[in-house]
């Protein structure tokens, strides 16, 4: 349990993961304020510091270059203290990626059906939606993601709920993380103390 003068929470880092249009973003910056924690939006912060939107990333420089630059966000948003990190679509997908993230603390997996996905996304510029049939596209691209996605810490849907609602839930199942990770600390030591009896 990490607490900073009268502020009690369950933890002091935390990402959010998930398909574009989940609703990281929305719900990152919710929690962050629940939770008294800075908001960093991964996609934003490469977005300010090469000067181009991401589709402009992708169209001159490539998809190469945009995942690079995600992978040294990645590394220095996994050093911050006091944050709830909102992490583009694709970033947990990479291995290495994944496996900072996982080293560092929770990672909060958000889950909505692909026709909420195209819903929320439909009218954004967003590479990925190039295509003839962007729902069709987004089925498949979930279906692919899906087992990496399985690997984060904490699965919560977003389909059709406030984001209240959606942000008391991860709190809560974040205190059940946070309860469980204590007592696995301890185990070592109660054992140990359990030997010398």
């Amino acid at each position: 349990m990490w607490s900073t003068g009268l502020i009690e929470r369950p933890v002091d880092w935390v990402a959010l993961a998930g398909f574009m249009g989940t609703g990281k973003s929305r719900v990152g910056w919710e929690l962050s304020r629940a939770l008294a924690l800075h908001f960093v939006d991964t996609d934003k912060l490469i977005t300010r510091v090469v000067g181009k939107s991401i589709p402009e990333v992708f169209e001159q420089e490539g998809e190469g270059y945009f995942r690079s630059c995600e992978a040294e966000v990645v590394r220095r948003v996994s050093r911050l203290e006091h944050a709830v990190i909102s992490l583009g679509g694709g970033t947990f997908i990479h291995e290495a990626n994944r496996r900072t993230l996982l080293e560092r603390g929770p990672v909060v997996v958000l889950w909505a059906t692909p026709e909420t996905v195209y819903q929320r996304t439909k009218h954004s510029d967003r590479p990925l939606l190039r295509a003839e049939d962007p729902l069709g596209r987004i089925r498949s691209l979930m279906d692919e993601r899906e087992g990496v996605y399985r690997q984060g810490t904490i699965h919560v849907h977003s389909d059709g709920r406030p984001s209240e609602e959606i942000v008391e839930e991860i709190i809560e199942r974040l205190w059940n993380w946070s309860d469980a990770a204590h007592a696995w600390a301890e185990a070592p030591e109660a054992l140990a103390d359990r030997a010398t009896d």
